[in-house]
C-alpha cells in the first residue's frame, strides 16, 4: 500500500518538476515595505503622489507592473513589482532608477529610520 501511495505522489509531483526545469520565462515579483510614521497616511500619500518615483520605476525596462500601498495600522509604505522574468528583475536591481527611489524614500518626510526595510523576491503566482 505504501508503494502505491508513493507512486501516486511521484506522479503528482512530476509535472511540477518538468515545468520548473523548462526554459519558459516566469514572471517574478519583488515586494518591499518601507517604514513610515503610521499617523501620517495623508502626508505620505501626498508625498508619493507628488514625487516622480512611481513613474520612474514604472518606466524601467522589464517592469510589468508596480503598485503602491500604505498601511496606517503599522506604518508601512509598500511597493509590489511584477517583472517579466528573472533576468528583468535582476537587471532592475542594478538600475539608477531603483537607487534613486531608495534614496527618495529613505529621505522622505515621515520615514521611520528606527525600523528596517522588509523585502521579498520570488516567483509571481499568476495562476492564483
Amino acid at each position: 500500500m505504501l508503494a502505491r501511495i508513493a507512486s501516486q505522489q511521484s506522479r503528482l509531483l512530476r509535472p511540477l518538476a518538468v515545468r520548473h526545469m523548462s526554459g519558459e520565462a516566469r514572471p517574478m515579483t519583488r515586494f518591499v515595505q518601507y517604514p513610515f510614521d503610521k499617523t501620517k497616511m495623508a502626508e505620505v500619500r501626498a508625498w508619493v503622489n507628488d514625487s516622480d518615483m512611481p513613474a520612474s520605476v514604472r518606466a524601467e525596462t522589464g517592469v510589468k507592473d508596480v503598485e503602491f500601498s500604505f498601511c496606517p495600522g503599522e506604518g508601512w509604505l509598500a511597493a509590489r513589482y511584477i517583472f517579466n522574468d528573472l533576468d528583468d528583475m535582476v537587471a532592475f536591481l542594478g538600475t539608477d532608477a531603483l537607487e534613486k527611489a531608495k534614496k527618495a524614500v529613505s529621505t522622505a518626510p515621515h520615514y521611520d529610520s528606527s525600523r528596517e526595510v522588509h523585502e521579498f523576491k520570488g516567483f509571481y503566482l499568476k495562476e492564483v
